[in-house]
């Protein structure tokens, strides 16, 4: 994992808490003793901690995290993918163009395992801290649109013969566009906070593009695609990379790592990477996607994925479009639902509403420059 931004300092954390993840840090297999603890402030889902311990006057630094149970209640089967992966990709390392990615290693507990529950019942984990990176959460330009693109393309190769038998659903019809629909649906029909007469806009944006929900299950079904072990989470600061020469080092976060499609990876990080906005923009006329870097993240994914068939890449600028429109489906039903899944700012009451409309404009613009899109497809 990164450096990133600097940790949060131990002494604004209750003491019982920090205890609590002493005893955690304690569990694990780590040479030396340990002299510092701090909160690191990344990512939304789980409670992340770097530990600093010392042997024979050097210091090493490790990554421990609490688990959130809630969005990830099969831990065990979120730890066995994981396990999986990391397995698999040591074995068969990430190449993109002249670099050899960093894997992710798991710290065992002194008991031989990678995870373990608390007292209270919280699964902790600890991986080797990767020194000198950092993470991006917005695009730095062309060439860091390209690399990334290239290096999840080059993750998800190096995947492809993993058997899809040998992973675990971790979180039941992730990637599948027609059960978000029939989520969001089933809020509407239930308006349990009274909201739906707000959103007829938004409700007939997604009835107008019915027919697109189903295009890729379609496909899986009828045989022309195939399932494959994909990322599933691969927005831009998933990447790690290099402080001095910015080069990608690592590919972290793969507790979504599962069954899903392929270009579902591509899609996510074109809704994230190439975005012109911010994801809860309310100027929606600031939202869409920047060309050049769809230009670079199809290119890269196509050069990391050694190559790609005619047929794939007719199908890009559909999963770009179709993973944005799932996504703003998801927090429209958020919002209906009464903000019970995303976590949203207190003072935006339509928070959910918002970010919903900010992927539908992004569709929308999608739709617009579509023969400039495919066209870059054509010629990565």
């Amino acid at each position: 994992m990164a450096d990133g931004e600097p940790p949060r300092s131990d002494h604004s954390v209750a003491p019982s808490e920090l205890e609590r993840v002493r005893r955690a840090c304690a569990t694990f297999a780590i040479p030396g003793h340990l002299v510092e603890l701090q909160r690191f402030d990344r990512g939304h889902i789980h409670d992340t901690w770097v530990g600093t311990f010392e042997t024979n006057g050097v210091r090493t630094r490790y990554l421990h995290q609490g688990l959130n149970g809630t969005v990830f209640p099969d831990i065990e089967a979120v730890m066995h993918n994981v396990e999986t992966v990391t397995a698999w990709i040591a074995d068969r390392p990430v190449v993109s163009g002249d670099h050899i990615m960093h894997t992710l290693e798991l710290v065992p507990t002194i008991d031989g395992f990678s995870w373990f529950a608390d007292e209270r019942g919280r699964a902790w984990r600890t991986y080797r801290f990767i020194e000198n990176t950092k993470s991006c959460d917005v695009c730095e330009g062309h060439d860091q649109a390209f690399e990334a693109s290239r290096v999840f393309a080059a993750f998800q190769r190096s995947l492809r013969d993993l058997p899809v038998d040998r992973l675990e659903t971790t979180i039941p019809h992730f990637f599948s566009s027609p059960y978000r629909l029939q989520q969001l649906q089933k809020a509407v029909k239930e308006d349990r906070v009274g909201r739906v007469v707000e959103i007829e806009r938004e409700l007939a944006f997604v009835d107008e593009r019915s027919d697109v929900v189903p295009a890729i299950e379609l496909l899986l079904r009828d045989g022309a695609m195939s399932p494959c072990v994909v990322h599933g989470d691969t927005k831009l600061n998933n990447i790690l990379f290099d402080k001095d020469d910015g080069h990608a080092v690592a590919v972290v976060d793969l507790d979504t790592c599962m069954v899903g499609w392929s270009l579902f990876d591509f899609g996510d990080l074109v809704r994230f990477t190439a975005a012109t906005s911010v994801e809860d923009e309310v100027d929606l006329s600031k939202a869409g996607t920047c060309v050049d870097y769809f230009e670079a993240i199809a290119g890269g994914w196509i050069e990391g994925s050694g190559g790609a068939t005619e047929r794939e890449r007719e199908l890009m600028p559909l999963a770009a479009r179709l993973v944005t429109l799932t996504l703003g489906m998801r927090f429209l039903a958020d919002y209906v639902a009464g903000d019970v899944y995303f976590k949203c700012d207190p003072t935006r009451l339509a928070h959910n509403l918002e970010r919903a409309r900010c992927q539908f404009a992004m569709v929308a613009d999608m739709e617009a420059k579509d023969d400039v899109l495919r066209a870059h497809c054509r010629q990565g």
